[in-house]
């Protein structure tokens, strides 16, 4: 059952991006987007969790650091995905790198897809998924999904602070 959920999410992701992409909606995302990419750039994002690398490792070692990880899914062709790395880059959502490990997985690639859905179980199927969890996995936050502003991600993160 959980296994279908899942499948159904990830086609419905794969769907409403591709509506996006011919609407208005996505032509106004984009122009937001050339503006963040104005300001300069104060945070360097990681790049996508390479396959080889295993997000158990990623989070023991967040664990040693004594830091939970802020975990985000998309993809490279996902407007919505774009504008929260932007938003990150362009330091309009603040990480504390001091409690965060930030980790970027690839919805298209099925082994960080599975290390995500392990953890969250998304509202609904619009990428990007982000969401907080600590070293065990077993203290995952609500996804956030979807264009949500910076406050919202900021809130996510200050919850999951303490």
């Amino acid at each position: 059952m959980k296994r279908t959920r899942k499948a159904m999410l990830l086609a419905a992701a794969v769907a409403a991006a591709l509506a996006l992409a011919q609407s208005p909606a996505h032509d106004a995302l984009r122009k937001e987007i050339e503006e963040l990419q104005k300001k300069p750039a104060v945070f360097s994002l990681p790049p996508y969790l390479p396959p080889e690398k295993d997000f158990a490792e990623v989070c023991e070692e967040a664990g040693r650091k004594n830091k939970k990880i802020l975990v985000s899914i998309g993809r490279e062709a996902c407007g919505r995905c774009q504008r929260f790395y932007e938003m990150v880059k362009r330091g309009v959502v603040k990480i504390d790198t001091n409690a965060f490990e930030f980790v970027r997985l690839d919805i298209d690639e099925y082994t960080q897809r599975e290390y995500f859905f392990a953890a969250f179980e998304p509202p609904d199927p619009q990428l990007p998924f982000v969401g907080v969890t600590d070293a065990t996995r077993t203290h995952s936050s609500a996804c956030l999904t979807g264009s949500r502003s910076a406050a919202e991600y900021q809130k996510l993160m200050e919850k999951k602070k303490q």
